[in-house]
């Protein structure tokens, strides 16, 4: 495969995440196909179609504006490299997510910091949905998960229920057993309701 410039959209779409289209799934097999024999068209178009996911996801991860855009480009890049080795007959953005992940841990690991960064440090300009966000912060399901829960069990509530991925896919995301995944769910939902309760 040739090298390629990506042009990516930089603005987080939604930081609570979003589904794609019906009609965004149909012809992502061909422009794979496409990409991986050598075409930068078919690459770009996957890249606006899954962008915002893997951005969020990222956000979410760190806090940071710049460091999700850093970190998705470089996702980005590294699937590139290695789709001819994607397996078509699972989902594509999934594969995405594990890569994000895995580029954001060694971006911690090199920084030094796997610890949540509190949204209020959380860079200075402030994005269409942080606004939001900001708003709602009372209210927001979100906002308090990130606060009261482990870094690991926020990751996994975020792709079970803000990705709206299945348990399955959550743990093949993360690298752990199904049964693991469940056990984590059940653990963060009763710090959330612990906290409902006493508040």
């Amino acid at each position: 495969m040739t090298s390629i410039q990506l042009d990516v959209p930089t603005e987080p779409n939604n930081a609570l995440g979003s589904t794609r289209s019906t009609s965004e799934f149909t012809d992502e097999a061909a422009l794979i196909r496409d990409a991986v024999g050598g075409s930068a068209r078919a690459f770009e178009q996957i890249v606006h179609s899954h962008h915002h996911r893997v951005f969020n996801f990222l956000y979410q991860m760190t806090r940071q504006r710049q460091d999700a855009e850093d970190l998705a480009q470089q996702t980005f890049i590294k699937a590139y490299h290695h789709l001819p080795r994607f397996d078509p007959r699972r989902p594509l953005i999934n594969w995405l997510l594990v890569i994000a992940r895995r580029t954001a841990l060694n971006h911690f690991r090199s920084a030094k910091k796997w610890e949540p960064v509190p949204p209020e440090t959380a860079g200075t300009e402030p994005s269409p949905a942080r606004v939001i966000e900001d708003r709602d912060r009372a209210d927001t399901l979100w906002e308090r998960a990130r606060t009261v829960l482990p870094a690991r069990q926020f990751e996994i509530m975020w792709l079970r229920f803000g990705e709206d991925l299945s348990t399955e896919e959550t743990a093949r995301i993360v690298g752990l057993t199904r049964v693991h995944v469940k056990v984590l769910v059940h653990r963060a939902r009763q710090i959330l309701l612990k906290g409902e309760t006493q508040s």
